[in-house]
């Protein structure tokens, strides 16, 4: 097997179709298993996107193999204080994902190394998904109906609450999609957080209902 590199994957993602990605991820994890835990670090700061987002997708695949060591590097990552560190951020979402508890104070540490929202909003996420994002409740609901940022930011807001255990989010997610301030993608984002909160928590669909009227209900949901 070719050492995997960036201009080995370069060369697989040079076909687009889904089955070519498909197969060369499934060729990575089973011809190189946990140990390629490094070399997909390493491609998580290649210039290439596509190069990127298949190292992500091999260490969110490899899941438990990888747990301890990828805890450790963000702790390590972290307690070194760069700042606005991309890979980092990678990783932070991957901890998220594969639901890493050991890491929420190094999350929380995280947020002030990045001075842009965007950056925060994707710690926000990884820890709203780890359960422990309800303390930043307050500042996401401004962030989504009052700041400037929901202009920018607001479909994105909008599906970092929708990980909160929080009823009155759906609330937030109605007063957003009547304010008329968003529209189309945002609008459609906003709709599909809500609808993610009540897949995943019944119960809040009757919150819906009493907010809007059962004869209302479809539109606001996507």
């Amino acid at each position: 097997m070719a050492d995997w590199n960036g201009s080995t994957i370069n060369e697989n993602e040079g076909d687009s179709e889904q089955s070519k990605r498909e197969e060369l991820i499934s060729r990575i994890i089973e011809e190189k298993g946990g140990p390629t835990f490094d070399d997909m670090v390493r491609l998580l700061e290649d210039e290439d996107e596509n190069v990127r987002d298949i190292a992500t997708e091999v260490l969110y695949r490899l899941g438990d193999k990888i747990r301890d060591r990828l805890e450790q590097l963000v702790k390590s990552k972290v307690k070194n204080g760069k700042k606005n560190d991309t890979v980092l951020l990678y990783l932070i979402d991957l901890v998220g994902d594969i639901g890493s508890q050991n890491a929420v104070k190094d999350l929380i540490r995280a947020i002030s190394l990045y001075d842009f929202e965007e950056a925060q909003l994707v710690i926000y996420e990884a820890l709203a998904k780890l359960g422990a994002g309800e303390q930043f409740y307050p500042l996401l609901r401004y962030m989504l109906l009052e700041g400037e940022e929901r202009f920018m930011f607001g479909g994105q807001v909008a599906m970092v609450m929708s990980y909160l255990n929080i009823p009155e989010i759906v609330h937030d997610f109605v007063d957003a999609i009547d304010s008329g301030d968003f529209k189309e993608e945002d609008l459609e984002i906003i709709k599909k957080a809500l609808s993610n909160v009540i897949n995943t928590k019944p119960s809040y669909k009757e919150v819906l209902i009493s907010l809007v009227g059962e004869e209302n209900f479809y539109g606001y949901v996507q």
